[in-house]
């Protein structure tokens, strides 16, 4: 079981306390909504989570069955899709999963690529047969979670995943993370959408208070 400790974490931007005190832990098996209006803090909470950034006070754990996980081996089995990550625009949909896949050193053949595709709701047409600057935003975002789905990661930190998603693309979204709980892999969203949260087992409910964290009907 992988978990990730927030410890009594303090952070500051200049002379704003964006959080005090904050102590939760976050655990494997669950899919955990990180909710709150915009400016909240929830893609700062992914960010520390990640470990991309630090904390001014307190400590940010993450732990295997007990263990501190290194830095380095915590990146490999870590993968985050954030609004901010674009694919590149001139190499299609599949020459995009290649490429990234690559870099985790994830192969696949044309059929297992092709098969991810459909899962996410990819036509062959919009998958290797133009650019992906002539795909949607909904595509796109597609694309990213049909890269995600094949990364292997055992955490996913996921901000806004249903940005730009059709009801259909949402549900995706939703039932692939359920998918992944319940293989054991630690899933977080961090949202605003009813739907999204209503979909977790819990939420964190920000700005942080010792009330700030709830069960969810998933």
């Amino acid at each position: 079981m992988i978990t990730i400790e927030f410890d009594r974490v303090g952070l500051r931007f200049g002379e704003k306390a964006l959080f005090s005190d904050l102590t939760v832990k976050i655990t494997s098996g669950k899919v955990t909504a990180v909710s709150g209006i915009n400016g909240s803090g929830k893609t700062t909470f992914l960010l520390l989570a990640a470990k991309l950034i630090m904390p001014d006070e307190g400590e940010v754990a993450v732990r295997e069955a007990g263990a501190a996980l290194k830095k380095e081996s915590y990146r490999s089995r870590l993968a985050m899709v954030r609004p901010e990550w674009s694919i590149y625009p001139h190499l299609t949909a599949e020459e995009n999963l290649r490429f990234f896949l690559g870099l985790r050193g994830v192969f696949l053949g044309s059929c297992e690529i092709a098969a991810l595709f459909r899962r996410v709701g990819l036509g062959a047409g919009e998958s290797d047969g133009c650019c992906a600057e002539k795909l949607s935003t909904g595509m796109r975002q597609r694309v990213k979670l049909a890269i995600l789905l094949a990364s292997g990661a055992d955490v996913w930190l996921l901000d806004e995943p249903g940005a730009n998603l059709d009801p259909e693309g949402v549900g995706i979204v939703l039932e692939e993370s359920r998918r992944a709980a319940a293989a054991g892999r630690l899933v977080m969203l961090a949202t605003n959408d009813p739907r999204e949260e209503a979909a977790a087992d819990e939420a964190i409910h920000l700005p942080w208070s010792e009330a700030g964290i709830s069960k969810g009907n998933g």
